[in-house]
């Protein structure tokens, strides 16, 4: 074997070292990804009609809004797959109630771990405050599909304790605007493309209301 040929093979032998301790560096993560559907870490897709998920910086700035007390009761009407049950969750409400429709995302809900939420899946409009009790505060991101969203928002009004906060999201449009702003504390048309990333380009308002 002639010093070239020896040169080639130490030069594949370190090239093979290279890339065996690079993949030995490499396994746990790949072990990790491996289990990801049995220890449910893995991504779950869920699809349901009217799911526009809110982004995770409008539900912290809409659940700022409501100002909440230490140990306040609050109703998330409309909870898709919880973006707003995170933002409540640093502001340690003694207890949340997430009403949800659609079953896929109902799923969802009950597999994640929120101590303190209490979740029903039922059409929002069909529940009533007898059936609930009042809360300190509502923040809800509504259907807004045939202008479900001012039905949704006039219905949860009925469930506020006096002098209780809502927050919500609701369609920038003259309808809505005729309805909901003479309500309304604040309104706040939001950004264009604020709910981009739910792939919809979607004019939006957030606004509140309080009770007297």
């Amino acid at each position: 074997m002639n010093p070239e040929q020896i040169h080639r093979l130490h030069a594949l032998r370190m090239d093979n070292d290279a890339a065996r301790f690079a993949m030995d560096e490499m396994r746990p993560r790949f072990d990790t990804l491996r289990h990801r559907h049995e220890n449910g870490t893995a991504p779950r897709a869920v699809a349901a009609f009217q799911l526009f998920q809110t982004p995770a910086p409008m539900a912290a700035a809409l659940v700022a809004l409501l100002d909440l007390p230490p140990g306040a009761r609050v109703l998330e009407p409309s909870a898709g797959l919880g973006r707003i049950l995170d933002a409540l969750q640093p502001y340690q409400p003694a207890a949340v109630v997430a009403v949800e429709v659609a079953p896929q995302c109902a799923g969802e809900l009950y597999r994640q771990d929120r101590p303190g939420v209490r979740i029903l899946q039922r059409d929002f409009l069909t529940v009533t405050p007898a059936e609930l009790g009042l809360f300190d505060a509502v923040a809800m991101n509504p259907p807004f599909h045939l202008r479900a969203d001012i039905r949704h928002i006039q219905h949860a009004l009925q469930f506020l304790k006096p002098g209780g906060t809502l927050a919500a999201l609701c369609m920038d449009t003259h309808h809505r605007a005729a309805a909901l702003q003479p309500l309304a504390a604040t309104w706040r048309p939001l950004p264009a493309g604020s709910f981009k990333e739910a792939a919809t380009g979607i004019a939006a308002v957030m606004l509140t209301i309080r009770k007297p």
